[in-house]
Formats: structure tokens, C-alpha cells, sequence
């Protein structure tokens, strides 16, 4: 098992923009580090489950069945242009105030979101699914081999995510006037719904 070249192909998975990176930016500028942090935790945990999953074999299923791995698709689609739908309604109603502690979204909230960004990837699991056995030896405990890669793989996308959450954080201070606020929401529903838009037609 080669541990550094699996670790270094984990940071180039991570490290591609996407929508895990998107709503992690998103909520840091919104709901602030805290914030993002816990959006970071419900991207995880659906990203161990898409592990728990492969290990199980049904990620062979998902790949092999286009009707699961279309209605897996297109409700990642339709749930990120709802969140992008959701920031272009802030923005043209002057919903600017939101970074006032009082307007921001709930700890559970945040998570159930990153959560549902990421369970509903399909090209995650998929992906995985053709990427963790070249890593694994027939020979030895299998099971114990998916556990170590496994956490590898959570923890550099953490690590990725909170980076993306770090560099984000420093512009957040810009965010002092209204206007900026309103334009900062209307790109993100932009993205949100362009990525919805790729997935789409791929």
C-alpha cells in the first residue's frame, strides 16, 4: 500500500472546486469561522458514509445502475440550485443584514446542509468507488485497510475545506456595506446554481 501516493491523489480529489468548496466558502462568509466549521462536519459525515457505503459494495451498485445514479444526481441538482434560488431571493430583496448574529443560520442547520451537498454527490462515491481498491491488498484485512484509508481520506478533505474556510475569512471583513453584502449573495446563488448546471449536462 503506498500510503503517500494515496494521500497525494486524496489532496488533488479535495482540493478541486466544487460544491463541498462552495458552501464551505459560502457559510464563512455568512455565518463566520464557527459557522463554517460545523457546514465542514455535515460534509464529512456524508463523505463517511459514502466510504461506509463502498465498503458494503453498494457503491458497485450505484455505478453499474443508471437509474440510482441518476436520481442520486439529479437531487444534488435540484438541491443546490434551491440554495442558489435561495441566495439570488436574498439578494434582490435587500436581504443584506444576514451577517448580524441574530440572522444566522443554526449550528444543526449548517450541518444538515453540508450534509445533504455531499450525500447527494454522486461522482463522489463513484469516484471512490474506482479509487480505494488499487490502494487495497487482497491479501491482508481488508476491513481494516478501508478503515485507515478511509480516515485519511476524511481527514485531508477536512483539512482542504478548512482551508478554503481560512482564505475566505480574511475578505470577510470587507462585507461592511450593504451593496457588497447583496452582490456577495447574488454570486454565490450564481455559483450554486452553475454547478447545479454542470452536473446537469456531464
Amino acid at each position: 500500500m503506498d500510503i503517500v501516493a494515496f494521500v497525494v491523489a486524496c489532496i488533488f480529489f479535495s482540493i478541486s472546486p466544487g460544491s463541498g468548496a462552495a458552501v464551505s466558502v459560502n457559510n464563512v462568509i455568512v455565518n463566520g469561522f464557527k459557522g463554517a466549521s460545523f457546514g465542514i462536519l455535515g460534509l464529512q459525515a456524508a463523505l463517511a458514509m459514502h466510504l461506509v457505503l463502498i465498503y458494503l459494495g453498494i457503491g458497485i451498485l450505484v455505478s453499474q445502475s443508471p437509474i440510482l445514479y441518476n436520481l442520486i444526481k439529479y437531487l444534488g441538482i435540484a438541491y443546490l440550485a434551491f440554495l442558489g434560488i435561495e441566495k439570488i431571493l436574498s439578494s434582490l430583496r435587500n436581504q443584506a443584514n444576514f451577517i448580524k448574529l441574530g440572522d444566522k443560520k443554526s449550528w444543526l442547520t449548517l450541518m444538515r446542509q453540508g450534509f445533504t451537498v455531499n450525500l447527494t454527490n454522486p461522482k463522489s462515491i463513484i469516484f471512490l468507488t474506482a479509487f480505494l481498491p488499487q490502494f487495497i491488498d487482497i491479501d491482508s484485512n481488508q476491513a481494516t485497510q478501508y478503515l485507515l484509508l478511509g480516515g485519511i481520506v476524511v481527514l485531508v478533505d477536512t483539512l482542504v475545506m478548512f482551508l478554503y474556510s481560512l482564505g475566505a475569512s480574511s475578505f470577510r471583513q470587507v462585507l461592511s456595506n450593504e451593496q457588497t453584502i447583496k452582490n456577495v449573495n447574488m454570486v454565490f446563488g450564481v455559483v450554486f446554481i452553475a454547478i447545479a448546471a454542470s452536473i446537469a449536462i456531464q
